[in-house]
């Protein structure tokens, strides 16, 4: 195949973040574009040469588009999703997914039963901390896990009036637009999660939602975890890995930092992948194409889609009950 010719569904903040990103995508080209407010973007549009309309249906319909990104409202996510896999159309979702585990099973049955390839949009996995860091733990350097730490804290009163600013939209505080991150990265790095325990409330917000959600973590392999989101506090990322020889910090996405058992600290930095990483978002377009193309596995496998998914989906019910809930169940 060649370029995958893609149209993207969903077009504020991000869409234009993931279009930008694009462009130093030499597999992937945007050429179209669905919103709801076309008036909004029009120029801009105009400028990059891009097809522009409001209707999803002729983007499914069209023979020349082979894939869809979605960078809609979450709840949107589940239904557009299953209309790309009935279409036959390869799709790289913005994350969550689904809000939902149930639905996003559903929709990762759907579309490889139509041979769509599936990607999500957790561009930090491409991040060189983050690759420098799995290197590490696949060598055992760190030895055998024993605990994870994930933050990702943001000031998201932006948000005030917009489709974000809606418990519906962002059940759990700041998990389904910002801790999802961190949560595919202590996925990512510490495997499945057994349980969740969480909390989320209202601290000093104008917003609808919570500005305070903790989940604590039990992990399959028996190591614990504590994932933090604060909605209403200056921009923080950071994992702490914890081993038996020592532990690892990802600091934003070009900052790694080793403190061995024995021997001295290390701290390496990677230069131009200040936020929003527009060199990882383009990684991990390359690579969704790439895939399509009869390439290597996207990094994030189905398999973790569907568990992040219903993790996330569990931290929201036992934000909601107080109890200890199991993905899944």
């Amino acid at each position: 195949m060649n370029t995958v010719n893609a149209a993207i569904l969903g077009f504020g903040r991000w869409g234009r973040i993931l279009h930008e990103a694009s462009l130093s995508a030499s597999r992937l080209r945007i050429s179209h574009v669905v919103t709801r407010s076309p008036d909004k973007v029009r120029e801009y549009c105009t400028t990059h040469d891009l097809v522009l309309g409001d209707e999803f249906e002729p983007i499914l319909k069209g023979d020349g588009i082979d894939a869809v990104i979605i960078a809609t409202p979450h709840t949107q996510h589940a239904s557009q999703l299953l209309q790309c896999a009935h279409a036959g159309k390869h799709v790289y979702c913005e994350k969550p997914f689904t809000l939902t585990g149930n639905d996003a099973v559903k929709a990762l049955d759907a579309l490889e039963s139509s041979g769509c390839t599936t990607a999500i949009g957790h561009n930090r996995r491409f991040a060189p901390n983050t690759l420098a860091l799995q290197d590490m733990l696949a060598a055992g350097e760190l030895g055998d896990p024993v605990h994870i730490e994930g933050v990702f804290n943001a000031n998201m009163t932006a948000a005030k009036g917009q489709w974000r600013d809606s418990v519906d939209e962002s059940p759990a505080g700041g998990m389904t637009s910002l801790g999802i991150h961190a949560l595919d990265m202590m996925i990512n790095l510490m495997g499945n999660v057994r349980e969740v325990r969480a909390t989320s409330r209202r601290v000093a917000t104008s917003l609808s939602f919570d500005d305070c959600t903790v989940a604590d973590l039990l992990f399959a392999n028996n190591a614990g975890g504590r994932l933090t989101t604060l909605t209403s506090t200056a921009m923080q990322w950071r994992i702490i890995w914890y081993g038996t020889r020592g532990w690892a910090e990802l600091q934003d996405l070009d900052t790694l930092i080793v403190q061995p058992v024995e021997g001295e600290r290390k701290t390496t930095h990677y230069p131009g992948y200040a936020y929003p990483g527009l060199p990882t978002i383009t990684s991990a377009l390359q690579a969704f194409a790439g895939k399509i193309q009869g390439g290597a596995a996207f990094p994030v496998t189905p398999a973790q889609i569907a568990h992040g998914t219903a993790t996330l989906e569990a931290i929201i019910r036992s934000a909601e009950s107080r109890q200890t809930v199991a993905p899944g169940a």
